[in-house]
């Protein structure tokens, strides 16, 4: 059909207006039909570097042994003459990681496929935007995928303050549950919540109260709620860290904070809801439709089967963990004290080795940035134009951490989409022990991986999207395997 028809027949299809002479509001004129376009960001860092390999049997989980560091348990290797050496002492340990399915559907009516003749393809533009979320979904889920339950956090403890608030003379619970990667991206819900004791504020009418709680190791968020009696809660806020300024008194749950703007505005598949809290039981950060990603990787206790557990009631995670507790990173001889002394330091006392990579939010990155070159023993480069510095380049960003504990090895700094700000990882790609065995630290292994899948039409009266169209799915079956979460570090609640 040419574009003299199409113009005619959508020009037809309006109904006209009457004028006195040939005005604008006349309506002679064209319509400029440019290009469709997408303004969704796809940026998947992590699943890029995460080798997928298929699985060469079907299983319920994807097994593996490892023979575990007893180097601190050996005996003494001094016997005397004519006296037997004494036995190496050997641990064999198995691991699990259950497989489960990630995916996207789409849908196009033949209606819009129709309509939209000689413009786009609504088909292949679903199919490629799909695709796209898997991608997103991806990287999300391998980061922060969690199937079981975060520890419940300890009682928070509140300290009041005369100033910085526009609180009275009232008295007020505060309480906090945790939140996995997995449920900060996709509200799937919280550890099962604490309360505080109660706290009275005498007189005063700008008071405020900061309330802290002790670091829930795998957590990445952590939901804050409001009481005046202890029972009935209102949601106040949501951070990155594990500390928050009450500064009012609230009587219905506040808004989701736009300082974390990925926070899922979809909580327990309910659009537009904000977080609950539960004192009894565990709140959904147990996601039994999930695999164990990254972070639960370096999390976890592990049973007697190697499954991964919640911390604290299985053997413990191997990986380093420490937490910030709210607090920023400082400078010291032009590097990061808090990443050299809490995460290159205690990896190198532990497996004597350097991390491959940094791995942090943009937040983090910027921190950084800002934290090192501006500070005095920087070096500022003002790069100029054969004018002179007429155009100089302001700005700047630290690419690389010097580890000092492991002999000066330099360490990339990686900017991670799908991890939550407050959190930073020392990840290892490549172990560097004798007969390791390792190809692939880090594996996605896959029963099936990504694959496009149509479904038959079943006719559906009376519904918007029920008469014929084309409906299919993108999706994967595999699971999350980290064979050497001894040699990572996690850093928590970074401000």
């Amino acid at each position: 059909m040419s574009m003299q028809n199409v113009t005619e027949e959508t020009l037809a299809a309006i109904t006209k207006a009457q004028t006195s002479g040939i005005l604008e509001t006349t309506g002679i004129y064209s319509y400029d039909l440019s290009e469709l376009v997408s303004l969704i960001p796809v940026v998947t860092p992590f699943r890029d570097i995460v080798a997928r390999k298929q699985s060469p049997d079907g299983n319920p989980y994807a097994v593996w042994r490892a023979i575990m560091n007893l180097n601190s348990a050996q005996p003494d290797p001094s016997m005397g003459f004519d006296f037997a050496a004494n036995e190496v002492q050997y641990q064999e340990q198995d691991f699990q990681a259950r497989y489960k399915p990630t995916g996207y559907a789409g849908l196009v009516t033949q209606d819009a496929y129709d309509l939209a003749k000689g413009y786009a393809d609504p088909y292949a533009v679903a199919t490629f935007q799909t695709l796209n979320q898997v991608l997103i979904g991806d990287d999300r889920k391998l980061i922060g995928g969690q199937s079981f339950a975060l520890a419940a956090p300890a009682a928070p403890t509140l300290v009041q303050s005369a100033t910085g608030g526009t609180i009275g003379a009232v008295s007020l619970y505060v309480a906090v549950a945790a939140r996995t990667g997995s449920g900060y991206y996709y509200g799937s819900g919280n550890s099962q919540g604490t309360s505080s004791v109660v706290s009275t504020f005498g007189s005063g009418s700008t008071n405020s109260v900061t309330a802290t709680v002790a670091a829930v190791r795998g957590a990445v968020a952590y939901d804050w709620f409001y009481s005046t009696n202890g029972s009935t809660w209102f949601y106040y806020t949501t951070t990155s860290v594990n500390t928050v300024k009450v500064t009012k008194t609230i009587s219905s749950n506040q808004a989701l904070p736009a300082s974390l703007p990925d926070l899922s505005t979809s909580w327990k598949g309910t659009a537009n809801a904000v977080p609950t809290i539960n004192t009894a039981a565990d709140n959904g950060s147990a996601n039994a439709a999930d695999y164990d990603g990254f972070l639960a990787s370096l999390t976890g206790d592990y049973n007697g089967s190697g499954q991964w557990v919640q911390p604290g009631t299985g053997t413990a995670n191997p990986s380093i963990f420490n937490s910030l507790d709210g607090a920023a990173l400082t400078l010291s001889g032009g590097s990061v004290t808090e990443i050299e002394n809490l995460l290159f330091l205690p990896l190198w006392n532990q497996v004597k080795c350097s991390p491959t990579a940094l791995m942090m939010n943009a937040a983090q990155a910027q921190e950084i940035a800002n934290l090192v070159l501006g500070g005095s023993a920087a070096t500022t480069f003002l790069n100029t134009d054969a004018s002179g510095r007429i155009s100089t380049t302001a700005g700047g960003r630290v690419g690389e951490i010097v580890n000092a504990p492991a002999g000066g090895v330099t360490v990339p700094i990686e900017v991670h989409v799908s991890l939550p700000p407050g959190t930073i990882i020392a990840r290892t790609d490549r172990v560097p022990f004798p007969q390791a065995n390792i190809s692939s630290v880090l594996e996605y292994r896959a029963l099936r991986d990504t694959a496009q899948y149509e479904y038959g039409i079943s006719r559906v009266a009376n519904t918007a999207g029920g008469g014929p169209r084309k409906e299919f799915e993108i999706r994967s079956v595999g699971a999350f395997l980290n064979r050497a979460p001894v040699a990572m570090a996690t850093l928590g609640n970074v401000a």
